[in-house]
Order: C-alpha cells, then structure tokens, then sequence
C-alpha cells in the first residue's frame, strides 16, 4: 500500500496531497485492480499505474475523486505499454492500429497512409530524439482509441499541409457532403459548381475554428458524437446540439455569401440551394448520426 503512494507522490509534477494521504491508498489499489481486471493477461507492476496517475494528477480534488474518473482499463494497458510487454502491444496492434489507420487512410490513401501510421507508431511506442515513448501522455481521460485517432488525424493533416494541399481537404468535405450518386445535386453542381463550391469554402472559413473542426471530425475523420463528446469532454447531447449548429451556420453563411458576393437575389438562391440544402442536410444527418 505504501509502494502506490510513495509513487503516485513520487511521481506528481506539482502540488501537495498531504491532505489526502489517507484517501490516496484505497484509490490506487482500487484502479490498480480495475485496470488488472480489464487486462488480465497484461501484466504491469502496479507502481508503475500508481505513478502514471501521479504523473497526470491535473486535478485539484482529492484523488479518491478523480481517479476513479479515469479510464483505468486504458491507463493499464498504456502502462504495458510503455514496458513494451508482449500482450500490451498485441492488442494494440490488433484492436488500436487499424482505428489509425482507418481514419488516416480516408485523409491520404492506403500507401501513404501506411507511412503515416507506421510513423506515428514509432513516435507512441519508442518515442523520436530521445523524448520517449508518445504513447505515456495519455492521462486517462476519455477512450485510448479516441486520443490515439486524433494523434494519427493530426499527423495526417500536417502530411497533407507540407504538401499544400490544404484547400483539398474542405475538397473532400464538400465530396463528403455533396455525394456524386445524388442526382439532383449532381445536376446542380454542374450548372452552377464553381459558385456554389466558392460559398461552400467561404461559408466554411466563417466557421469557428471548433465548428469547423467538428464538422470535419465527423464527416471526413469518422468520429462519432460519443468520441467528440469524450475529446471535448462534454456530453454527447451537447455534442450533437454543437454539431446541429456548426451546420446550420454554415448554409447561413452559404446563403448570405451567394447573396453578397454574387449578387444572387434571395428567390434565386432558395431555388438553387432548396433541393441541395435538404439532400446535404439530410446526408449530414445520417453522416453524424450516432
């Protein structure tokens, strides 16, 4: 019992939890033991559960609060992890890497987001210019799977950003959101493509930096309203009511973009975006639909 907290105490980056000295000990066996039944074949030297909690102790409750908070199932295998035990890294090649790979894949294609991923492994598991392994940031909040999506996301996007290609990522969103196999959106897109395109970027850039984000987690990363509620760490109804409004402001934009920038009329612009806006909205629905 001693060994957890002289760990956990050891390891904290700031602060004093003198005062919860008598609550730490039951806390850390109890997460030590829940991270052990998840993982029963993943063996991990309980002080090392003990320190990785310490070492993110970013709290000011006693932590007989807030440990049990954390995803200590996650927390037991990333400490196997970072011991670079056999079953530890098993299940995180077999259930992790191709929850990378997936989301990467989508943003860059299967041969260049092979490197990507392989890149981001190394950087996890090893760690790059003697920084250790990446993979020990993970405090426990929210689901390993969803922290470690993002990493892989962000990694993709910093690829495609040293290529320039940024513009082709709002590209792929109105791809995602305008799909070739609607006829009516196909036929609207050929009459007027270049100017409804041009409002769709513009009425984009007008987003807020975390709409904007949302909108891409959701339609070009695959994220679901459960794993932005957990990166955001809010609840998944206020992550779908934020959702709901990031699109709403976007067509608003659209319209008032066709209206100033084009000289559209309000009538010509309900008769051009009517039969658009319900087909993208009712395929953005279904695309952010938990």
């Amino acid at each position: 019992m001693s060994a957890l907290v002289d760990a956990f105490v050891a390891a904290l980056p700031e602060g004093d939890v003198a005062g919860f000295v008598g609550e730490l000990a039951p806390a850390l066996i109890a997460a030590v033991a829940s991270g052990a039944d998840a993982h029963p074949a993943i063996a991990v030297e309980p002080t090392l559960v003990a320190a990785h909690l310490g070492a993110h102790a970013d709290d000011t409750r006693s932590p007989a609060l807030w440990i049990p908070e954390r995803n200590l199932a996650d927390v037991h295998l990333v400490c196997g992890l970072v011991q670079h035990v056999p079953e530890a890294l098993a299940v995180f090649e077999a259930k992790l890497v191709p929850e990378m790979t997936h989301a990467v894949t989508r943003l860059l294609g299967a041969e260049r987001g092979a490197d990507v991923v392989a890149a981001v492994r190394e950087k996890l598991l090893v760690g790059i210019d003697g920084t250790g392994p990446r993979i020990a940031d993970y405090a426990g909040h929210g689901e390993l799977v969803v922290w470690l999506r993002v990493i892989a996301i962000r990694a993709a996007l910093s690829e495609l950003r040293r290529d320039q290609r940024m513009v082709s990522i709002d590209d792929t969103l109105w791809e995602v959101a305008s799909p070739k196999a609607d006829p009516a959106i196909q036929l609207l897109k050929q009459e007027s493509a270049a100017l409804i395109k041009e409002a769709f970027h513009a009425g984009l850039a007008e987003l807020t930096p975390r709409q904007r984000n949302l909108l891409r987690q959701h339609l070009l990363d695959g994220l679901t309203i459960d794993d932005l509620g957990a990166i955001y760490r809010i609840h998944r109804v206020t992550a779908a009511r934020w959702l709901s409004a990031a699109r709403a402001d976007l067509w608003a934009n659209v319209r008032r973009t066709l209206r100033n920038t084009f000289g559209f009329s309000d009538s010509s612009i309900i008769d051009m975006l009517d039969d658009l806006r319900s087909t993208l909205d009712l395929s953005i629905e279904r695309a952010l639909s938990p």
